[in-house]
């Protein structure tokens, strides 16, 4: 029997991106064998909402709703040629991290996004003990081929999940993930503009429609404004006034808004959008006229 014959099939999937994740398993595959990574871990609290392992067959129902829903953002695919039980634990050794400072927090590997960004850049000698018992890891690329990442040496030991964590991330490591989060913040945050301002969106192609998503979160955090509903708004005040919003000579009513000391940031946002729409029902007086 061949290394390859000897490989298993799993799938690591994140519970908080998938409603009712343990529910969605049983109804698609028959008395499946779940891990719940959190579980037996300072983090037990937050187990449902957690990552969790399950074995998979190729070509199954669940393997077919995996990759046409859960892939792109939601887990990864796995291979291992170790005991389940090595697996299991090498995995929840990964549940956290210590950053710079020695703080500690959680790590969501588990994300195809941050797999490509954490692993995906590694040589074989750097990845191959963190890997662990992980034989293959399957992730989607942005081309639609598959990017494969492959253990090349044995492992000696397998990590074991300890309350401090063994696994250290630089900040120049911590800075290169964030990328997936912009990226998935930017996705949420088109399709906010997709429904609300489809008719501003249709003259730009996919890359250009990414590029002014980033626009928009960078520029409304330049003005302190980061939580998504308020990046929303921000948005939609560039779209109405343009990309160089609020440094145009004719935006200086907006900038005035801005620069008040006495409102607090969100009663500034009210304000600019009070502002446009007074600005907007002028315009629109003056046509009729």
């Amino acid at each position: 029997m061949t290394a390859q014959q000897l490989l298993h099939s799993y799938l690591l999937i994140d519970g908080a991106q998938v409603n009712n994740l343990a529910a969605r398993i049983y109804a698609l595959e028959e008395s499946p064998s779940l891990h719940l990574l959190y579980q037996q871990s300072a983090y037990e609290a937050l187990a449902d909402v957690g990552p969790l392992l399950v074995a998979v067959r190729p070509h199954s129902e669940l393997a077919q709703v995996f990759q046409q829903e859960w892939q792109a953002t939601a887990g990864i695919w796995l291979e291992s040629d170790a005991d389940e039980d090595d697996l299991v634990e090498h995995l929840r050794s990964l549940i956290h991290v210590r950053l710079e400072g020695d703080q500690t927090t959680l790590f969501r590997y588990y994300d195809p996004r941050v797999m490509t960004l954490w692993l995906g850049v590694l040589t074989a000698v750097e990845h191959d003990p963190l890997m662990g018992p992980v034989k293959r890891i399957r992730l989607p690329s942005d081309s639609g081929a598959e990017l494969e990442l492959l253990r090349e040496s044995k492992p000696q030991t397998f990590a074991r999940y300890d309350d401090r964590p063994w696994l250290h991330i630089s900040q120049a490591q911590l800075e290169h993930m964030n990328q997936a989060k912009f990226a998935c913040f930017d996705q949420r945050l088109l399709a906010h503009l997709q429904r609300f301002y489809p008719e501003s969106l249709q003259s730009m192609d996919a890359a250009a429609q990414q590029q002014f998503a980033a626009l928009c979160r960078q520029s409304a955090g330049r003005y302190g404004y980061t939580a998504a509903d308020e990046v929303a708004r921000w948005a939609g005040l560039l779209i109405e006034l343009g990309g160089d919003f609020p440094q145009a000579p004719e935006h200086h009513s907006y900038r005035q808004l801005l620069e008040q000391r006495g409102p607090l940031p969100a009663q500034r946002l009210d304000n600019l959008i009070a502002e446009l729409q007074r600005q907007l029902l002028r315009t629109d007086k003056e046509s009729v006229t």
